[in-house]
């Protein structure tokens, strides 16, 4: 196995219990292990790499990573989001608006999306609201090959549920549940997960329900139980919007999303948790919150903040500091397009901020540590995330070459305020280059024209739109133009 030598201005290892600036540092891996990081290494090394001007440290965790072309960005500014196809007319006949090559492509194009901008673990979702049903099996089989040829360090399983929300011509919002599906999707998950282990550790199983309200009782608990058989991650999204705190209110006597996870024996710590914005149900309490926050604490589960999206959406959690001494532990998702998670760290960093009005609420390094330490923790490992001797050689490099990031005075506030995803320069995962200069090494794919067949693929996506929405009207009222346009 070749050992590699990588030096930078700064290298971010592993220290006393928290990440550590070394200025003019060095990092050196052998296969996929990192055998040392700091000064003056006295081995032998193989080949070195300068950096020169760039911040080296470990790859970013992205727990809620859209495996999609994404549809939340159409939300943006078309509003409301049930009469805008984010609900289901409920006279849709449920179809698959992808076909599997499509969808293959999809996981191609994201993952090589995730990869060029740091982001080195992944635990993929993808959309069932243009869906015959949920996921399957076969789907995420062909998944599992697309991450391994890319490269990327993946957390992979089929979505299931027993239920949906649709909207009726009078605007009435309800549940359609058919739970026998649900549980039959469960299980095909947990054969999955069972299957992986062709892949190494490379890739890795999880259960992924894919949201609170459209999970019965039974489904829950047979989850519970398979997580713990499996000793495997659960990602749920859960206290994510008003549809959601409604649904569970009606169908669970009154229950917050939080007390029904806790009835049914979910709350764990390999429990992922994106959002947690609307805590305490829907007549929520000071007191009621902070028991909730009590719960998950004591239970281990760790929240996936989404900042970006959220944002998008006029929602955050509240917040960093009542998360951390409840002591649930935060990580990271990048959940929309683009899957720039510096950019969700900044954004993250300020609506930490402005929810709680106070200027000292977050920093830089919190988001940074969300970003790695705590997507690690979420998932159960102390080898990624981090740059020590025996971690995985997860590695990314930043450029602080490109006069838009300023003048630095720290590494890490400026990679946060002033960088971006297009500023990775170097991806190396499990000991593997896999972007270099920009450029995706190990399939050799034409970024340009994967740009241009997503493109496509989505003009043909949003065209589906009439058929799903409330009432079905033209796709120019679903969706108009920002200012009025003409075509020739």
């Amino acid at each position: 196995m070749k050992t590699t030598k990588i030096t930078a201005k700064y290298v971010i290892g592993f220290k006393d219990g928290g990440h550590h600036i070394y200025e003019q540092g060095e990092l050196v891996y052998r296969g996929d292990t990192v055998l040392f990081v700091g000064h003056g290494y006295q081995g032998q090394v193989d080949e070195t790499l300068a950096m020169g001007n760039a911040l080296v440290g470990p790859g970013f965790i992205d727990l809620d990573a859209v495996a999609d072309l994404d549809s939340t960005v159409l939300a943006f500014d078309h509003q409301p989001g049930w009469k805008k196809g984010r609900l289901p007319a409920s006279d849709w006949q449920r179809r698959e608006t992808y076909s599997d090559a499509e969808l293959d492509f999809n996981k191609r194009y994201a993952f090589s999306q995730l990869l060029l901008n740091g982001i080195t673990t992944i635990a993929p979702i993808t959309s069932i609201l243009y869906r015959e049903w949920a996921e399957t099996a076969d789907e995420f089989r062909r998944a599992a090959e697309i991450a391994a040829s890319l490269g990327v360090r993946a957390y992979l399983g089929p979505a299931y549920m027993s239920g949906y929300g649709v909207v009726n011509p009078d605007t009435r919002v309800e549940m359609r549940f058919d739970e026998q599906r649900g549980l039959k999707g469960l299980e095909e998950a947990v054969r999955y997960v069972e299957q992986l282990h062709q892949y190494g550790d490379t890739i890795q199983g999880m259960l992924a329900p894919d949201r609170i309200e459209g999970c019965t009782p039974e489904l829950l608990r047979q989850t519970a139980k398979a997580m713990r058989a499996l000793d495997c991650p659960v990602r749920l999204h859960s206290c994510q919007g008003e549809f959601e705190v409604d649904m569970i209110h009606e169908l669970h006597h009154g229950m917050s999303s939080v007390e029904f996870m806790a009835e049914h024996d979910l709350l764990d710590s390999r429990l992922l948790l994106p959002h947690l914005q609307l805590l305490g149900g829907k007549q929520p309490s000071p007191e009621k919150i902070q028991r909730e926050l009590a719960l998950l604490g004591q239970s281990g589960a760790s929240a996936v903040i989404c900042p970006l999206v959220a944002g998008r959406h006029a929602k955050y959690f509240n917040g960093v500091s009542r998360f951390r001494e409840a002591g649930i532990n935060i990580s990271l998702g990048t959940d929309t397009y683009p899957p720039d998670m510096i950019q969700n760290m900044h954004v993250g960093a300020m609506l930490s901020r402005v929810t709680t009005g106070n200027i000292t609420e977050a920093s830089a390094a919190d988001y940074y540590n969300m970003a790695t330490l705590g997507g690690a923790r979420a998932l159960g490992r102390e080898d990624i995330g981090r740059l020590c001797a025996g971690a995985k050689a997860d590695i990314m490099v930043f450029d602080f070459d490109g006069i838009h990031t300023g003048q630095v005075f720290d590494p890490i506030t400026n990679l946060v305020i002033n960088g971006n995803g297009r500023d990775i320069k170097g991806v190396i995962v499990n000991g593997d280059k896999v972007v270099w200069d920009g450029r995706l090494v190990k399939p050799g794919l034409d970024l340009q024209q994967l740009h241009h067949q997503a493109q496509q693929q989505f003009d043909g996506f949003i065209a589906s739109y009439p058929e799903r929405s409330h009432r079905h009207p033209p796709l120019a009222e679903i969706f108009p133009p920002s200012f009025p346009t003409s075509r020739p």
